[in-house]
């Protein structure tokens, strides 16, 4: 396959799970602390998600919303689709996006807190709480309720937050995750939440409605998920209805993050490919590429030797939310992205997400008017 070829490829228009987008690019989930405190998206989300869409990504993917405000006690922002209180904003959002040609996909966020207590799928931890196969019951009920919600606001799909090693990721991994019961052992065992998840939604939702997963392929911890597990989760949630698989990594005391490896002289483009190349080869559904892609040759290796079916990025589109249209345009130099994280400390000032490179548009008309 010829460069041009694959970015034809690219910027053709793809059936994902019975929904047609206009192209294979993907905005990853990212936090961008723009919610009101009952959970429900503020007009700067909207403008978000709206430049987003005019930009020419194909499919936006929310960031993070909890399907229980309990989940986090300290919210700080977080979408929230707990009940049908305050649906009116989300209808907007999902509205302005489709007008923009765009597709959307709300990301259902892992819990951390439940009944008021941190958990997790084991403890070996006085302050973590083991879930019961009871609770697990109750949270897998929260999932598929929000889903609904999602599907009745007009979202066109919903992400199940299956990365990263927070407490859901975990159930995958050996290392955390080291029960006896029917929710451990296994890989079938250890998948068994996701599955119980999925089938969920499918009761309260119809099979039909959309649900794809974000997938750890390695946690980066001694003992803990490996690529080689990742190919046999593919391979298992495919087949229990899994419409596609974002493949990631990373877990909070791991050598990654979502941001690749935590030693920034170990980055490099593309760090999550291996593990995406993997998991396509016993998946049974397409499979999305993450991990600090930045340039089109890139993609052209990504599409060209079949590692991944569609691209997904974050923080390029932080910098540039047009980026799409202006490698469509013919401009095929790289995302302006220099992964430097600026945004991401942004964030963790408690400010709404931004590139800390670019001006504002007031900022441009105040300089332009000084």
């Amino acid at each position: 396959m010829t460069f041009q070829e694959s970015l034809d490829k690219a910027f053709s228009k793809y059936n994902l799970m019975n929904l047609t987008l206009r192209n294979r690019f993907i905005r990853s989930a990212t936090f961008e602390g723009m919610a009101s405190l009952d959970g429900s998206p503020l007009p700067e989300l909207k403008r978000l998600y709206a430049d987003l869409a005019s930009g020419g990504v194909g499919l936006i993917s929310t960031s993070a919303c909890l399907a229980d405000q309990t989940w986090l006690p300290q919210r700080r922002a977080f979408l929230s689709m707990h009940s049908d209180d305050s649906l009116s904003a989300w209808e907007d959002m999902v509205q302005a996006v489709h007008r923009a040609g765009a597709l959307i996909s709300l990301q259902l966020a892992p819990f951390y807190f439940f009944d008021g207590k941190p958990v997790g799928p084991y403890s070996d931890n006085p302050n973590v709480h083991q879930l019961s196969a009871d609770e697990i019951e109750r949270i897998v009920h929260l999932y598929a309720a929000a889903a609904l919600r999602a599907q009745e606001i007009g979202m066109d799909a919903v992400q199940i937050h299956g990365g990263h090693g927070y407490p859901l990721s975990q159930f995958l991994s050996p290392y955390f995750n080291r029960r006896e019961d029917e929710y451990g052992g296994s890989h079938l065992n250890r998948a068994r939440i996701f599955i119980e998840i999925r089938h969920a939604v499918a009761e309260m939702a119809g099979k039909q409605f959309p649900v794809w997963i974000k997938m750890n392929s390695l946690d980066g911890v001694r003992g803990g998920i490996t690529t080689e597990d990742a190919e046999i989760y593919g391979e298992i949630l495919s087949n229990e209805g899994y419409g596609a698989i974002e493949v990631t990594g990373g877990s909070p005391k791991g050598t990654h993050d979502s941001r690749g490896p935590v030693n920034e002289d170990e980055w490099f483009e593309g760090y999550y490919l291996e593990q995406a190349s993997r998991v396509r080869t016993r998946s049974k559904v397409p499979v999305v590429a993450v991990g600090g892609i930045r340039k089109l040759e890139m993609i052209d290796a990504i599409l060209s030797q079949a590692t991944s079916d569609l691209i997904s990025m974050s923080r390029p589109f932080i910098r540039e939310p047009d980026l799409i249209n202006r490698w469509a345009s013919g401009d095929y130099g790289p995302s302006l992205c220099i992964s430097c994280n600026g945004c991401f400390k942004l964030i963790q000032k408690g400010k709404q997400l931004a590139c800390v490179h670019t001006k504002t548009k007031d900022e441009d008309s105040a300089e332009a008017g000084s």
